[in-house]
């Protein structure tokens, strides 16, 4: 068995070379960066991990920005001519108004187990950091960061009645917990 003879990246006959996308990593505050390998990235938030050259824009900014949360990281995606960016307070309101299954889509959200609402609420404003999708007739109506302490004073006028809500952080090794209450569809 030979290798193929080497080419010149100058000659127009080559083929083109296929860089691999990349995710730089600042954690909060962002001291330094760095650009970790995909397994590094499971380890962080799994779903990171899923992330290549041609995931659809409105997937990858949902899930750069919802990470960046989780993390409480600056991300930047990089693929051949693409570039994503994402800090753990950017404001973020494209999910408001999407239905909830479309969100479950953008955030690559899987199952979660099912607790009573006030379990739940109770259960959510312990975790230090996450986030919390409030949902009214099928719709996402609010987004709150838990790591932000004033998206934690909405977490107290959420009204348990006529909501479903979806809240998801991190575990060690990059799997994410999430709770549901009765009201949230089933994916």
């Amino acid at each position: 068995m030979t290798d193929d003879p080497h080419r010149d990246p100058r000659d127009p006959q080559a083929p083109p070379l296929q860089v691999p996308p990349t995710l730089t990593v600042a954690f909060h505050p962002p001291q330094y960066a760095q650009i970790l390998p995909t397994a590094a990235l499971a380890r962080l938030d799994a779903r990171l991990a899923h992330l290549h050259a041609r995931t659809p824009d409105d997937v990858l900014h949902a899930t750069l920005r919802d990470a960046a949360r989780l993390l409480s990281a600056h991300l930047t995606f990089r693929a051949a001519g693409r570039s994503a960016h994402a800090h753990p307070w950017q404001t973020d309101a494209a999910l408001i108004g999407v239905s909830v299954r479309r969100a479950a889509h953008l955030l690559q959200l899987r199952g979660a187990a099912r607790h009573d609402p006030a379990a739940c609420r109770a259960a959510v404003s312990r975790w230090p950091a996450g986030t919390l999708l409030v949902a009214r007739r099928g719709v996402i109506c609010a987004q709150l960061n838990l790591a932000c302490d004033l998206d934690r004073l909405s977490l107290d006028e959420v009204q348990t009645s006529g909501v479903a809500l979806y809240a998801h952080r991190l575990r060690p090794g990059g799997q994410l917990e999430a709770w549901r209450t009765p009201g949230w569809p089933d994916p």
